[in-house]
């Protein structure tokens, strides 16, 4: 526990910070859209607002402002989550850590950004044709399949801007709690460290 750690990353301002950062906005992003434009085919109803730019009127979408929002805090926790765990033992050399710097980026990546995907497009995939009737098929999952649609039935009767913001909402929380949960076993982890180095 007394084993002295290397960081892998040291600022975001550097070529090995900044363009990992804009590939994984640009994949929040394009995550974004795709949702956005999905809820537009399925009957959601955008609203913009003109903002006056002096001779000119800007148009906003509310719903695409939100989505860009909750891809920035994506990003955000992203960002934070790998600069706390970036981080392993002295013994490796430098060649080592360079393949460990890009696997511990995508992990990190795939722990913030795989519950906020599932989140946020659930109540649309559970509604899909192809979803209702691939599990409909299984005969053993009929009697629960059957109640899991009555009840979906009536979350469906909730019209599209409630159900675009509260799956919005609701993934921007799943992803808040796991990378909360990620640094706080790191906070964890280190605390242990200093105490084992304090009895020593």
């Amino acid at each position: 526990m007394s084993e002295q750690y290397h960081r892998l990353f040291l600022r975001w301002e550097v070529l090995r910070g900044w363009i990992p950062a804009i590939i994984f906005a640009a994949v929040c992003v394009s995550l974004e859209l795709l949702f956005f434009y999905n809820a537009l085919n399925t009957g959601f109803v955008d609203k913009t607002v003109s903002i006056p730019i002096g001779s000119w009127t800007l148009p906003i979408s509310i719903a695409l402002f939100l989505s860009l929002g909750n891809a920035l805090v994506v990003v955000t926790l992203w960002m934070n989550v790998f600069e706390s765990t970036a981080y392993v033992r002295a013994g490796p050399d430098k060649q080592i850590r360079r393949i460990l710097y890009p696997l511990r980026m995508i992990r990190t990546a795939a722990l913030v950004l795989a519950p906020f995907t599932i989140i946020l497009f659930a109540p649309y995939i559970v509604e899909a044709n192809w979803f209702v009737n691939a599990v409909a098929s299984i005969q053993a999952f009929k009697q629960t399949t059957e109640s899991f649609y009555n009840w979906a039935f009536n979350v469906s009767q909730i019209d599209g801007a409630t159900r675009f913001i509260i799956s919005q909402l609701l993934a921007a929380l799943g992803a808040l709690t796991i990378a909360g949960l990620q640094l706080w076993r790191v906070k964890g982890t280190k605390n242990l460290v200093r105490a084992f180095r304090r009895r020593k």
